[in-house]
């Protein structure tokens, strides 16, 4: 009876200190947050060299994200999760990455990430083709943890998030 009980005791302390470790800076949890959304803008910033544009494969993508905050107290990127939407140039699956990066009120911050990509079937673009990617950041404030949600298209060709 001892050797059943054990494994049930040791899952039920694990899932505990989870939920304790998911306590925000803030204290506040997932309270309801009213501030204005943030601003995210994604951008691409790897391509596939002219060589490989037909390969089929894994391919490390490299992004960059823009991130406004538009709210009257900081906000804190804890982390984004990205993932591809339909048919592009190449499936990137979801991929999480982590971060510690606090906006400054009217300010933004930039941050880049690599993810790993993979071309199952090479179109006429090759991998550089366009890819509609939705990312989720997830964020902290002194009112509450908050997720942003954003669906956009990225490229090798359309250009790069403005950053002075």
């Amino acid at each position: 009876m001892q050797k059943r009980l054990f494994p049930a005791l040791s899952l039920a302390l694990l899932m505990l200190a989870g939920c304790a470790s998911s306590k925000s800076d803030s204290g506040l949890g997932k309270a309801k947050v009213k501030i204005p959304d943030p601003e995210l803008r994604l951008s691409q910033i790897s391509s596939v060299p002219s060589a490989a544009r037909y390969v089929s494969g894994g391919i490390p993508m490299n992004y960059r994200l823009r991130v406004s905050n538009r709210a009257a107290q900081p906000i804190t990127l804890k982390r984004i999760d990205v993932v591809s939407l339909g048919v592009g140039a190449y499936r990137l699956p979801t991929a999480s990455r982590p971060f510690q990066t606090t906006i400054q009120p009217d300010h933004y911050d930039v941050v880049e990430f690599w993810a790993p990509g993979f071309v199952d079937d090479p179109s006429i673009l090759g991998a550089n083709g366009p890819v509609t990617l939705r990312v989720t950041a997830h964020f902290d404030s002194p009112l509450g943890q908050f997720d942003h949600i954003v669906v956009q298209q990225v490229h090798e060709n359309l250009g790069d998030v403005d950053v002075p």
